[in-house]
């Protein structure tokens, strides 16, 4: 089972909060949505700064508590290193999940056709 490790943010550099999840996407919809009232608290700490994956669940447990004891000024080295403009990557993991669905519908549509694929 796949796994991911991540980091949110608020503000750049600002209130990071280091997670784990076995549905990226998922969580991010329920983060933002505010379904379950995760990491609710007086900021809007919803924004994906960096996330890693992993194939199995216990090397990103392992990895969640090494970041756990970084610094928030090697988590924000961290950040910047993949994502120097502090860009929610909400919006690109959605992206790459819309075009992977878009691509299966269209690999469906073909086997259905009889197109070689």
């Amino acid at each position: 089972m796949s796994a991911y490790v991540y980091i949110l943010f608020d503000k750049p550099d600002k209130n990071l909060i280091i997670g784990l999840t076995s549905n990226l996407l998922m969580h991010m919809h329920e983060i933002k949505n505010k379904i379950n009232n995760l990491y609710e608290n007086e900021f809007s700490t919803n924004k994906l700064g960096y996330y890693e994956k992993y194939d199995d669940l216990t090397d990103a447990i392992i990895r969640k508590k090494e970041l756990d004891n970084f610094t928030q000024e090697e988590l924000k080295s961290m950040i910047i290193q993949d994502n120097p403009n502090w860009k929610d990557m909400h919006d690109d993991i959605l992206k790459i999940w819309n075009d992977a669905a878009n691509l299966h519908e269209k690999n469906k549509i073909r086997q259905h056709k009889g197109e070689d694929i």
